[in-house]
Formats: C-alpha cells, structure tokens, sequence
C-alpha cells in the first residue's frame, strides 16, 4: 500500500478540500492524515459538523511521543471515521495554530515511520500537508511519502511559484523521471492554463486535475450533514473528478512501483470517536 502526501507551494489552492474529496473517493482502505500546522481542524468542525470527539487529534500523538508512548495503537485510537462503513479513517489535525510548537521533526519522523506500519496493514494513507516549508511542519512525511503530490491551480503566477520551489520539494529522481515522486495535482484545469503548459512550466508531470467546483467544495465542508445518507454531493464536479484523481494517484504509484520492482501489500484499522 501507499503513502501520498499533497501539499501547495502558494496561497490556498485547496488541497484540504482535494485531499478530503480524493479520501471519500479512495477505491481502497484509507486513512487521512491532517497534518497541515496552520490549525483548526476542518474534518471536525467543518466536514463532520462538530459530531465527533472533539478531543482526538494530531496534538495527542504529539504528547504521546512526549511522554515516550507513540505506538500504532495510539494513532488508531486518536482516528475518527469519515465513512460509515468504516474504510475511510481521518485523523484530525490540530485545533489551534499554538499547538504546533509541540510537533517537533523527531515527532514527525516517528509518525512516518508508523505510518509506514498502517500501510503493511492494507491501509493507504493521504497526507494533508498544508503549505510547504511551514515553521513545524511535516517535512518528515513529505521526505517518507511515496508520492509527493503539489496541488497548484492554474494561473500563471502559481506555475511559476511552483516552477520556482521545484527544487526544494523532496522526491526528485536526480534526473530521472521515472522514479520522481513529485507530480501535480490542478485545481480548476483551463482557468486558464490546460495541463500540458503547467507540465511545461513547473517541469513536473500533471498527474491529475480537480474540478472548479466552489459550491460542491463548501458542502464538503460542512454546508449540508453528509454521513446520514447520499447527497448532490456525490454526482457533483468536485467529487466525480475526485474518483478519477484517485485513479489516477493510484496508478501513478503502481506505475513507479513496477520501475522500482517494489511489492503491492494488503486491511484494518477501526475509527474511534464517531457518534
């Protein structure tokens, strides 16, 4: 199994809302990871309406390893269920921006190193990175992820921002580009710029594209209670392009796999916390 984190280089290009919608859309076990430092959970109070444990969390784990007691056991009793039938875990991320004084890069570490144990477990994990190079941030998990996915909209200005942070991003192939594991996420392909002129200006392949879908984006956050049943939400733009992007991650990493000779593995962590 895999683990893919997503991350922007500039502005909010919404890779909270791709990386939720793509986790409701995963066609295997997954667990997401809130691992963007800038605070406030938007799974607890937004996705899932404040309905769940509001004490579990990413600062938990924080103060486990603290104290000496980060274990498998701990991160799966800190995730929360984003789906009934339990396939689809979060783990929240934290609830105020202070908090991340006490995410230190030996934590992070350790989390990826976990993290790699859920995926021997049968469970992929998405990492919600934030923006890179934050002050605390989980510059361990982008450095351990299989895949490093850039969520860039499409103007000018974020291509270059993202041509320009290339090389800072971990992940690179040393020229190689069958085993680079930095690709590009679009949010909103021709608003102006289609997929082949972002490959060309930041020199990183276009993976997969996200819908411009604003309205969808805020039912995903809490504008309408979406575990008790269907909704628009599920035949809207968003989330028919979040199926196809999920596709496409998960055969961008089988297709690096196969280059490297890597195996595929096989399920079960249970959510904690859902009401």
């Amino acid at each position: 199994m895999t683990v893919l984190a997503l991350t922007s280089v500039r502005g909010a290009p919404g890779v909270t809302t791709t990386a939720l919608a793509v986790a409701l859309a995963w066609p295997r076990p997954v667990l997401l990871i809130e691992a963007d430092v800038s605070g406030s959970s938007s799974i607890k109070a937004g996705h899932l309406r404040g309905e769940v444990d509001h004490e579990l969390g990413l600062i938990n784990l924080a103060l486990a390893h603290r104290n000496g007691a980060l274990s498998l056991s701990t991160v799966r009793g800190q995730t929360i269920a984003l789906t009934d039938d339990g396939a689809r875990l979060a783990l929240p991320g934290l609830a105020t921006k202070a908090q991340a004084a006490s995410l230190t890069d030996d934590f992070w570490t350790t989390l990826a190193t976990l993290l790699r144990s859920v995926t021997r477990h049968g469970v992929d994990v998405l990492v919600d990175a934030g923006r890179f190079g934050m002050r605390q941030g989980p510059d361990a998990l982008l450095r351990a992820a299989d895949l490093l996915a850039v969520v860039c909209r499409t103007a000018l200005d974020d291509l270059v921002a993202v041509r320009a942070n290339a090389d800072q991003l971990p992940g690179g192939g040393d020229g190689d580009a069958s085993v680079d594991r930095r690709g590009l996420v679009l949010v909103g392909e021709g608003r102006p710029h289609r997929a082949g002129e972002a490959a060309e200006a930041t020199t990183l392949p276009v993976w997969a594209t996200v819908d411009w879908d604003p309205v969808a984006a805020e039912r995903l956050g809490g504008r309408e209670r979406l575990r008790a049943g269907p909704t628009r939400l599920t035949s809207s733009r968003l989330m028919r392009s979040a199926r196809s992007t999920a596709a496409e991650l998960v055969a961008a990493d089988e297709r690096r796999r196969r280059v490297l000779g890597g195996p595929l593995e096989t399920t079960v962590l249970s959510g904690k916390g859902v009401r």
